[in-house]
């Protein structure tokens, strides 16, 4: 049986419309042919169950679909086509959020509009706009993924003894739990308004933890270093344990020599003073003074060579004048401190240098080889030797003896008799 070329035409486009209808059947199920306003949503996933199409809401009524979503970087981006007419009634302060229709059902795109906000009060959604990020609601599947390793670690066997236990231990005592919840319950009324102090403190503690870290290496040297000093004690124990009795042993002489001789310290102190200040004024003079001696010591050597005294002992010749009451010592030379001719004195044996001119109380040549020797001087006030109530003692002691008036005794009797006179002791019987 052939067929004509008719035929065989018609059923071409037969299949041809048959195809075609399919296909517009399909279009009409996928909403080829419809128009949508475009905007975009960002996620931080879109989780399961979240199918092509799915139904983009606005307080429960349809506004819209799903039209495709792409990864990023940072999570899910959505495209949302909002129906024509629609997308003037969103305001552009909406934001979004996944929600599934049932506990296992799929989910569909929910916009939430704020409170108080509606398009008229806030701009409108635009085509092009992207909605505020979004976090998508807890999976059902990702809760019972993460319970399934915490049950087999905690056995539910296990568990259930353990919860029958706390029953067991909690019957009967329901009105004792109840006041420790009622007193839980008091201080934590106490300790609420405390929070704020603790929640300071735990920021302080945190500063001071920082500044505790920062100086933990030293501290940690620091006690290094004394283990070792203390190691070093240990291994010396000895030897420190004598340290201490000597000078334990020193103390208690020490105490008992200032016991002994505190108050001798004390008046030492008191009458070195005065020598000090003099030893101060003239302390220029010490190094000419120290140079003089030692340039003397040859010339000293030489004369005591052999542990003899080898001297050339000239005579005067002519009896040199007495002492009288116009050289009555004085010490009244107040020039201060100088070497005259230290450290290097000159004359010799053949020309002897003669005596600075002193204001010590001789005016005149004496006549002993120099232009001037004065007998002795004393400093008055200085201490009882050599002063004036000293004098006063002496003439009245001398005036008997010489059968004249104390005023009279003559100045050179108070120098010949006073050393003799400081040393005796009289004792009254």
């Amino acid at each position: 049986m052939r067929f004509s070329i008719p035929h065989k035409a018609l059923g071409i486009v037969f299949l041809c419309l048959l195809l075609l209808g399919v296909w517009l059947t399909y279009a009409v199920f996928t909403k080829k042919f419809s128009d949508y306003d475009e905007v975009k949503l960002q996620t931080s996933k879109i989780g399961l169950q979240l199918p092509a199409r799915a139904d983009v809401k606005v307080r429960g009524v349809i506004v819209g679909e799903v039209l495709e979503f792409d990864a990023t970087n940072e999570g899910a981006e959505l495209t949302l086509g909002i129906y024509p007419g629609e997308i003037d009634n969103i305001p552009s302060d909406v934001t979004g959020s996944i929600i599934p229709k049932t506990l296992f059902g799929e989910k569909y795109v929910a916009l939430e509009i704020p409170e108080g906000s509606t398009a008229s009060s806030a701009s409108a959604l635009a085509v092009g706009d992207t909605v505020r990020r979004t976090e998508v609601s807890i999976e059902v599947e990702e809760v019972l993924s993460d319970l399934y390793p915490l049950l087999r670690t905690v056995q539910p066997a296990e568990l259930n003894m353990t919860l029958n236990a706390i029953a067991t231990a909690l019957e009967g005592n329901g009105e004792e739990l109840g006041q420790n919840l009622e007193t839980l319950d008091s201080y934590l009324k106490r300790l609420n308004p405390q929070i704020p102090l603790i929640i300071d403190d735990l920021r302080l503690t945190a500063q001071v933890s920082d500044t505790y870290a920062d100086v933990l290496p030293e501290i940690a040297e620091i006690l290094r270093n004394t283990i070792t000093t203390t190691g070093t004690f240990e291994d010396q124990d000895d030897k420190v344990r004598a340290l201490y009795e000597d000078v334990a042993a020193f103390s208690d002489t020490s105490r008992e020599f200032l016991d002994a001789n505190g108050d001798n310290l004390i008046r030492l102190g008191e009458l070195g003073a005065q020598q000090l200040r003099v030893f101060a004024k003239y302390a220029p003079e010490y190094p000419c003074l120290l140079k003089g001696i030692v340039n003397a010591a040859p010339r000293q050597a030489e004369a005591f060579r052999g542990f003899t005294l080898h001297i050339i002992l000239e005579t005067i010749p002519n009896q040199p004048r007495g002492y009288g009451p116009q050289d009555a010592p004085r010490y009244g030379d107040d020039r201060g401190p100088n070497c005259v001719n230290l450290p290097n004195p000159p004359g010799g044996q053949a020309n002897p240098a003669n005596q600075p001119d002193f204001n010590d109380g001789v005016d005149e040549p004496t006549g002993k080889g120099t232009s001037r020797v004065a007998p002795t001087y004393y400093k008055a006030g200085t201490g009882y030797a050599g002063s004036p109530a000293e004098a006063d003692l002496i003439k009245a002691l001398l005036a008997p003896a010489l059968g004249v008036s104390g005023e009279d005794v003559p100045d050179l009797g108070i120098l010949l008799v006073g050393p003799m006179a400081r040393g005796a002791e009289v004792s009254l019987r």
